[in-house]
């Protein structure tokens, strides 16, 4: 994979208006974002090699928890946050995306830097996410897009969010304005509160056509709370559009299903690494082309 750090938008060097012979990782600052840092970048966003950067985009979000630093979320090998930072093993997850094949932009926001929290920040307040994804495609990415884009060019976000990510996810559902946008949310052992905000979500948008993946390691939290939502979920949606199956059978339960819970391989922290490829495949998101 070849990765590309940069952290001002006018040196971004531009991609064709065509399947890209290589991937690209970019380290960016936005003046919209979740956390500002002076010495960080507000986000990473990665496009995989055979990337059509021509509309209509699909954009994948992703949303850590605890301790976090985008740099070593996106990248493989070891990693740094901040220059001088001691560089730590990355979790790589540019690449589990991309073994998805899908013809989708992966974006990792910095939220909170290297915290045990996971307080949504700007993200929080209303209209936020919106303008941090009309920046990033309107400007910040302008050039490695082949021109300005904006969220009438976006087909569709998935929303991922790992461990104490499920409070940003929310927060983006229920304030972020971006909610046509939203087609699947994805909680990696996540759901630790919260059931009830996001069965209302489904139900609100299930008609659409928008899906729920609820996964957990058969304990704790993320458990009873999946176990919740599947319960509040069914009441409406009934058996056939909602269920709770072994992750191997996840694709096939996708097909049809609005909402669906399963069992992810542990531990915790490898649960994005098991299972990107997997759920995104499944989402039925559109491919890149062959090379």
């Amino acid at each position: 994979m070849l990765s590309i750090v940069v952290l001002v938008a006018s040196v971004v060097a531009p991609l064709r208006a065509q399947p890209r012979a290589e991937a690209l990782t970019l380290a960016v600052q936005t003046r919209t974002a979740a956390y500002r840092l002076a010495d960080a970048p507000t986000a990473v966003v990665h496009a995989p090699r055979g990337f059509d950067p021509r509309a209509p985009l699909h954009l994948v979000v992703f949303l850590h928890g605890y301790n976090g630093c985008a740099q070593v979320l996106a990248n493989g090998g070891f990693a740094r946050c901040r220059p001088g930072d001691a560089p730590r093993e990355g979790w790589n997850l540019a690449s589990h995306h991309d073994a998805a094949g899908t013809n989708t932009l992966l974006v990792i926001p910095q939220l909170a830097f290297m915290k045990r929290h996971g307080r949504p920040g700007c993200f929080a307040e209303r209209g936020c996410f919106r303008r941090f994804v009309e920046e990033l495609l309107g400007e910040t990415l302008a050039r490695a897009l082949g021109g300005a884009r904006s969220l009438r060019d976006v087909a569709s976000l998935t929303l991922v969010a790992h461990s104490a990510g499920f409070e940003t996810a929310l927060a983006i559902l229920e304030r972020g304005e971006v909610g046509e946008h939203v087609r699947a949310v994805v909680l990696m052992d996540a759901l630790y509160s919260g059931s009830e905000r996001y069965a209302r979500w489904l139900l609100e948008h299930a008609p659409k056509g928008a899906r729920l993946v609820s996964m957990h390691l058969g304990r704790g939290s993320p458990q009873r709370e999946s176990e919740k939502l599947l319960r509040a979920a069914r009441r409406v949606l009934g058996a056939a559009l909602t269920g709770e199956v072994p992750v191997d059978q996840l694709g096939s339960a996708l097909a049809h299903k609005r909402l669906v819970i399963t069992r992810a391989r542990p531990p915790h922290r490898l649960v994005p690494e098991h299972h990107l490829a997997q759920v995104l495949a499944a989402l039925g998101l559109p491919l890149r082309r062959a090379k």
